[in-house]
């Protein structure tokens, strides 16, 4: 036991908690003490500040066993990797990343939970964090969870708080095709906790509706969503004109940019006017589900490279034709328009000379402005009542 280790863990892990995670941390206590034992693993889900993950991380220092975060967002696993790497070889060691290897390299075959759980034999019986704002985010982990603890013939504890404003009942109708064992705990404040346990027998792994392959809280789920519809038929449509310059370059390379589920893509792909050709193709996401389902829905195309990147950090300055940006402006349940700047940055970064970005946007949240500032030639190629669609280009 590194008792110096585990204290300075749980002062970080305090200095990042809010009151959420506070009341997570004070629920799971009981939980804990039932499910206790030497050697027992710990699983955290959606887990936004890290307050959890190394919480968890100190008390296995302390009695043993390991914690195993799967975290949706590309950057947030990341930087719990390099914050373990940074307490130390032990500390590493104990904390295991879906979607990660022990070098922090990307592992597409830990991206499911399941996998996940399979690949690092999880041994214990405690999943604890953030109610995801999807039902479908949490059917998925909950059914996962649920399923693999079953196979092992052991019980389950999945604890989940959120916000009381945004918890609905359906949320424990949702944990309830899972877990034969729902209920809601005393809230404190704004937060209220869900504990269920004793998992259920289920036929089949919850399927989102729609035509297209995906998987737990991606954005639109199985369907187009109108936005992205709108987005390529604009850069269809653009492309087929006579004076656009990209038709007569050479085979195109393009990067689908926050690629969701992939339906842009693969609209695109489907519709190249004549004579055009795309060589390449990157649909990069910062969101583990968006990937997940991205890779079933576009891989069969060997032009098509699918990355889980933070603003495409991956690709190389210069290096794409155009980019295809639909930006998220939600964190959580909160509207926040500021999230297209470091995409903004990234396009242009990786829009070769003359390179054209194509944007789609919510009509009320005027972007323009911003695009102007980076880019030149700004064009609005379509206006509806509620989207909106941009070209500009890379000077």
């Amino acid at each position: 036991m590194n008792t110096l280790l585990s204290k300075q863990i749980l002062a970080l892990a305090d200095s990042r908690g809010t009151a959420l995670d506070r009341l997570i941390l004070a629920d799971s206590k009981d939980m804990r003490q039932i499910t206790k034992g030497p050697g027992q693993d710990i699983l955290i889900l959606d887990d936004p500040t890290g307050a959890l993950t190394l919480e968890s991380l100190a008390l296995v220092l302390a009695r043993g066993g390991r914690v195993l975060s799967r975290q949706r967002s590309y950057d947030l696993a990341l930087e719990l990797f390099h914050t373990a790497h940074t307490l130390g070889e032990e500390a590493s060691a104990r904390l295991l990343i879906a979607g990660l290897d022990n070098k922090g390299e990307i592992d597409p075959g830990t991206f499911g939970l399941t996998n996940f759980l399979v690949a690092h034999s999880f041994q214990g019986n405690l999943a604890l964090g953030h109610l995801p704002k999807s039902h479908s985010a949490l059917a998925d982990t909950s059914y996962d969870f649920s399923t693999y603890q079953q196979a092992k013939g052991a019980g389950a504890t999945l604890l989940v708080g959120g916000n009381t404003k945004h918890m609905v009942h359906t949320f424990n109708e949702t944990l309830g095709q899972s877990f034969a064992s729902v209920r809601g705990l005393r809230g404190k404040g704004k937060h209220r906790c869900l504990l269920a346990t004793e998992p259920k027998p289920q036929g089949s792994p919850p399927k989102l509706a729609g035509a297209l392959a995906a998987f737990g809280g991606v954005f639109s789920g199985g369907k187009p969503d109108a936005g992205g519809q709108l987005l390529a038929r604009a850069f269809l449509s653009d492309l087929a004109s006579s004076d656009n310059e990209l038709v007569n370059k050479r085979p195109l390379t393009l990067l689908d940019l926050g690629c969701g589920n992939g339906s842009v893509s693969l609209d695109i792909l489907g519709s190249l006017p004549v004579g055009c050709r795309v060589s390449a193709l990157y649909a990069t996401d910062l969101d583990l589900d968006a990937i997940r389902s991205a890779t079933v829905n576009l891989t069969k195309n060997p032009a098509v490279q699918v990355s889980w990147d933070d603003a495409a950090s991956r690709l190389p300055d210069a290096s794409v034709d155009a980019v295809l940006l639909n930006p998220p402006f939600h964190v959580g349940t909160a509207v926040d328009l500021t999230l297209i700047g470091p995409l903004l940055r990234a396009a242009y970064r990786v829009l070769a000379p003359g390179g054209r970005l194509y944007l789609v946007h919510n009509s009320h949240a005027r972007y323009r402005q911003q695009v102007e500032e980076l880019f030149i030639n700004t064009r609005q190629l379509e206006r509806t009542p509620t989207f909106t669609v941009l070209s500009a280009s890379k000077k």
